[in-house]
């Protein structure tokens, strides 16, 4: 125990900078996408179409999901526990959810998204990286 104490790493690694500059990039693009999306849903709902609701939960959901990627984004450098099973979850249901996308006739660029979600996730799960949010 004592001997993982003296061998926590000081800085964080480099890695994990990536990372915290996908989970930015990330969260700034669901911000966009979900005020597109609610200004979209109010004017399919100004205009009667009451299905447009389901459009509205989507990006209100958006907005939760970048409030999330923005804590993580902001915690990671102070390698909070709960950061890495967070970032780790968020990241496996982007993969989850860009899979259904793909294969139900979305655009190939979510493979994009899910390649960027495979890396956060390997590289969160990589030895020194693990060792920064167990200090």
């Amino acid at each position: 125990m004592i001997e993982e104490v003296r061998n926590r790493p000081l800085e964080m690694p480099r890695q994990l900078r990536f990372v915290r500059g996908f989970l930015w990039l990330q969260a700034v693009l669901n911000v966009l996408v979900s005020t597109l999306l609610t200004f979209l849903s109010i004017n399919e709902l100004d205009h009667g179409n009451e299905e447009a609701g389901l459009l509205l939960a989507l990006a209100i959901l958006g907005f939760v999901v970048s409030a999330v990627l923005i804590a993580c984004a902001v915690r990671i450098s102070h390698g909070s526990a709960w950061v890495r099973p967070t970032v780790m979850g968020v990241e496996g249901l982007s993969v989850v959810l860009g899979a259904i996308s793909l294969f139900s006739g979305g655009a190939i660029t979510q493979l994009i998204g899910i390649g960027i979600a495979i890396g956060v996730i390997v590289v969160l799960n990589k030895p020194e990286e693990r060792a920064w949010f167990t200090r």
